[in-house]
């Protein structure tokens, strides 16, 4: 498996903490921008699923959703891990790879 790059504010998703940080309005006036549009929805998301950004959608992500993102969330607790395995997949696109964290 290639790199997987895992992005996460204080230890938690980034897109939930972004989510939580600009509440309901500004969130879905977010998810409207072309920036936050190329990323497919996985059919289900729960607590305990885990997202992964392939090289396709790391790269996509620094250069379209991470300057958005630094406007409203503290970079120092900004966190990129790289990952070369994971296990319970249970989705995948050209993006990204969503598992179950067991």
């Amino acid at each position: 498996m290639k790199e997987l790059y895992r992005v996460t504010y204080k230890g938690k998703g980034i897109y939930n903490e972004l989510k939580k940080a600009v509440g309901k309005d500004i969130w879905l006036q977010l998810l409207s921008l072309d920036a936050f549009t190329w990323l497919p929805k996985p059919p289900t998301y729960a607590e305990k699923n885990r997202s992964y950004f392939t090289q396709k959608g790391y790269d996509q992500f620094k250069k379209d959703v991470l300057p958005i993102v630094k406007k409203y969330l503290d970079e120092d607790y900004i966190k990129i891990e790289t990952f070369t395995k994971v296990d319970h997949i249970i989705y995948a696109d050209e993006y990204q790879i969503v598992t179950e964290n067991k």
